[in-house]
């Protein structure tokens, strides 16, 4: 490598207005460097001299030129924004990111490039690490089942599965992004892996550990995974004998990883055992606790290194920001998508289907959607129609559910039987992925019919949306087989991605001002990008059991810090025991995980056989409308106005504890309380009922400053954080508002279409306070640049004790010209739950002109 010998300073800017700006580092070398804003920079390594690759899957962003100094001495090259520096070294052939004052916030260890050990040709295995502190916490990456939310020192593989999904995004609680543009099976942090000898069900190792928190990843069943799995991995000192255990797992749809944490408590030499049902364990990997102090990403079949920088000037949500600068915008869904969702599996006919929506109008039982899971097709062959003898007028079907104010959603597959016309038609073209009965999503002309074919039958009589199953796609057809774009292992992870752009490019084309105008799909898989389609990742088939159930919460939180901000679940559980309709400990279960679910992006619920809430009895029925989709439905302007922001800032809702409080060390692994919004902390009951006690106790971590008890009125507040205990009976989640929130109620309706009128104006003081409300009519393409809507902002000064109502900025058609507002300065016992306040301290109509209410 040459090494500039002048010391000179460059004032450079990009001179196109489409991608990044190439930075001329003035050497031969395999490193490239990117400008793509005053925050963004992209950074790749090739091998043998290749050039980086110029189409992405992932990056859509149509950045404006960036202005940007190069000033290059003593070895290495800075170049600076006016957020950002980024320093290229000669020497070591590396790159560090400082903030704009010089100081350090990460840099690259090493990269490195060898064969790939898979069949594809012409690929690496690629290597690339960072700097890391070491008490800095690294989040995201998708969604995973283990249960922790923290990844800094722990591996994990990134690949797709069923309740697994990759999305290849990291933050970091010092307020950056790493976006890793890559589509193969990847790696982060891989361990040392640990020999280990089998005695039937039960494997072990012996090995010396020294003091602190390992990780164990434990990867079996690969390639595709178990069916069902009991697992078990725990340390015990060989000289005391005392036992940790690390993880215990009873899941169905086990993916081939498992990842366990044990705390040791001092040095020694430890047995480690895995107990396991299933398939044979592959391999042990350890990271030892240092292992914190770097992360590293590895990728088995690529082209070269390729990642984006994303700086968000040290706040998390700056970085979440700029991962969707580059990958594109969250759109606002739909307000009905905020609504209730009710799913099964499945509606086995037309009668069925509405008559189950009619029964919830008569019940009273609020609800937006009904979802068709799979088989509608009968006896016609796995594909996207619908057998006439058992769903004779799906249309009229369609029809009948949105005179209800009802919409339909339908599942479909991207695989087809071989003996149907879909298999036929792809399969003349070459669109079939070879040896499989998936179509290839790579390929724009097949992308192109397969939304085709669910034009014809779905979208042609109004169905709104598509539940896109199996997006992994199960067993990995494209695994050792080319798709379009080149060989499969190479692209093992965008299929979701790909699958969901082809229904979001035809419906936006087909129908711009219904369908498509905020389109709305559900996915059991993701990636990088994909909040761009308008898909909503649900975590797949998993099980009603107590401790799934505390798994999804973790889940929600880590998919959301990768940057994507829309997640949902099967609320209940998909494998669920045959009783379930008797067992008062499931009824229990089922309620908690409904008023978990209220404060997820989409609350929806689906599980075998019937989940209709009637099916569970009277005093069921009434405890998850009470206290859960009441709740939701009251809860709507609060939960609209904050997905507004994030569709214009970047910002997300179900937001875990770091990305309020980053600072706070007590938050860094906490995944089982997390902010709703900025004024929301939410902590489910994920246990049953106090042993011979009809509520449930649980701790709650409230961080320094003033908290409001959302059930009791009561204020807390000190100037550390601290934890308390909160017992709740099961018309109870613990809920607290923070002092200083107006939290702005709708009355209790049926579906999202009913007048939102009168609004609750709740205060929660010891703070001052602000709140804008945001709507519109709820469905038209909210991004454009003629989009009509309304704000009013609601202001409250502690030291004024007055409650300021800003002028109505905006208006749509179909607006409330005239609100009633009843205001409630919230106290103990006074303006709690979820019911509306009957006597509010004042009633106030605003036709839209600024009002000042003074207390």
């Amino acid at each position: 490598m040459r090494i500039l010998a002048s010391i000179a300073t460059l004032l450079l800017s990009a001179t196109s207005s489409r991608g990044c700006s190439s930075v001329d580092l003035g050497v031969v070398s395999d490193t490239n460097i990117f400008v793509c804003s005053d925050s963004v920079v992209r950074v790749t390594h090739t091998p043998n001299g290749t050039k980086p690759k110029t189409k992405s899957l992932v990056i859509n962003a149509d950045w404006s030129p960036a202005s940007y100094k190069v000033a290059n001495a003593s070895n290495q090259l800075t170049i600076t924004t006016n957020k950002l520096q980024v320093v290229y070294d000669y020497i070591s052939n590396s790159v560090s990111f400082n903030d704009a004052d010089g100081s350090s916030i990460t840099n690259e260890i090493s990269h490195s490039f060898s064969p790939s050990t898979t069949s594809s040709a012409n690929l690496s295995s690629i290597t690339q690490s960072w700097k890391t502190d070491s008490n800095e916490g690294i989040y995201g990456g998708g969604e995973y089942q283990s249960g922790f939310i923290n990844w800094a020192g722990a591996p994990l593989s990134l690949v797709q599965y069923n309740t697994e999904a990759a999305v290849p995004f990291f933050l970091s609680t010092k307020g950056y992004g790493l976006l890793w543009d890559d589509y193969s099976w990847t790696h982060l942090n891989d361990g040392m892996e640990v020999s280990m000898k089998y005695d039937g069900q039960i494997g072990t190792a012996t090995v010396d550990l020294t003091a602190g928190t390992h990780n164990f990843q434990v990867r079996t069943c690969r390639p595709w995974g178990c069916s069902a799995v009991t697992l078990v991995v725990s340390v015990t000192n060989t000289v005391t004998k005392e036992t940790y255990v690390g993880q215990n797992w009873n899941i169905i749809n086990m993916p081939a990883q498992l990842l366990a944490r044990v705390d040791v408590p001092a040095a020694g030499t430890y047995l480690v055992t895995v107990k396991y049902s299933g398939s044979q364990v592959d391999k042990l990997y350890i990271n030892p606790p240092n292992a914190t102090e770097f992360l590293q990403l590895r990728s088995e079949a690529s082209e070269g290194i390729d990642y984006y920088f994303m700086w968000g000037e040290g706040k998390m949500d700056g970085a979440v920001a700029g991962y969707r600068e580059a990958s594109g915008a969250a759109y606002l869904f739909g307000k009905h998508a905020y609504g209730f969702w009710q799913c099964k599996n499945r509606y086995h006919n037309q009668s069925e289907l509405t008559g189950a929506a009619l029964e919830f109008r008569k019940r009273r039982i609020p609800v937006d959607n009904i979802v068709q899971d799979y088989k509608y097709w009968g006896s016609l062959g796995w594909g996207p129609h619908w057998d006439p003898s058992i769903y004779p007028d799906p249309a009229g079907m369609v029809k009948t559910l949105h005179d209800n104010d009802i919409r339909f959603m339908v599942s479909v597959w991207a695989r087809f039987d071989t003996d149907t016309t879909f298999y036929q038609e792809m399969n003349a073209k070459g669109y079939i992925i070879k040896d499989s009965q998936y179509y290839d999503p790579y390929n724009p002309l097949a992308r192109e019919m397969y939304y085709n074919f669910s034009n014809v039958s779905h979208f042609s009589i109004g169905v709104d949306s598509l539940w896109l199953d199996a997006t992994e796609p199960e067993h990995f057809p494209n695994y050792d087989h080319q798709v379009y774009l080149g060989p499969g292992n190479q692209y093992m992870n965008p299929f979701s991605l790909m699958t969901s752009t082809a229904i979001a490019d035809g419906l936006r084309k087909d129908y711009p001002n219904e369908q498509g105008s905020r389109v709305f799909t559900l996915t059991r898989s993701s990636f990088a990008g994909q909040q761009r389609t308008g898909a909503v990742l649900w975590s797949g088939d998993i099980m009603a059991t107590w401790d799934s159930f505390r798994r999804q919460i973790v889940s929600a939180l880590n998919y959301q810090m990768s940057g994507i901000p829309y997640w949902s679940e099967d609320i209940g559980g998909y494998f669920r025991n045959n009783g379930q309709y008797q067992n008062p400990d499931y009824w229990c279960l089922l309620t908690r995980w409904f008023q978990f679910g209220v404060f997820t992006p989409i609350f929806r619920v689906h599980g075998q056989a019937n989940t209709e809430l009637w099916n569970f009895g009277p005093y069921v029925e009434r405890w998850v409308v009470d206290s859960a989709i009441n709740l939701r439905y009251r809860l709507l302007p609060y939960i609209y106005s904050g997905f507004r922001r994030v569709e214009q800032e970047g910002y997300t809702m179900q937001r875990a504890m770091p990305f309020d409080f980053p600072g706070d060390m007590n938050v860094r692994n906490m995944g089982d309380q997390f902010m709703f919004g900025e004024s929301l902390l939410v902590a489910p009951v994920y246990t049953p009922n106090d042993t011979n006690s009809d509520v449930a106790t649980r701790s709650v971590y409230l961080p320094a400053g003033g908290w409001w008890e959302f059930n009791t009125g009561r204020m807390m507040g000190a100037t550390v954080g601290w934890t308390v205990n909160i017992s709740s009976t099961i018309l109870q989640t613990p809920i607290f508002a923070r002092a200083g929130t107006i939290l702005v109620m709708g009355p209790k309706i049926q579906h999202t279409g009913e007048a939102a009128d009168p609004l609750e104006v709740r205060i929660y003081r010891d703070s001052d306070a602000t709140f804008t409300l945001f709507e519109d009519d709820g469905k038209s393409p909210s991004m454009e640049p003629n989009h009509q809507f309304s704000e009013i902002t609601f202001t409250w000064s502690e030291t004024n004790e007055q409650l300021t109502i800003s002028d109505r900025v905006g208006s749509f058609p179909g607006m409330l010209t005239n609100r009633t507002l009843n205001v409630v300065i919230v106290n103990e016992n006074y303006g709690t739950g979820v019911e509306p306040t009957l006597t509010p301290n004042k009633t106030v109509t605003y036709t839209g002109s600024k009002v000042n209410i003074p207390f």
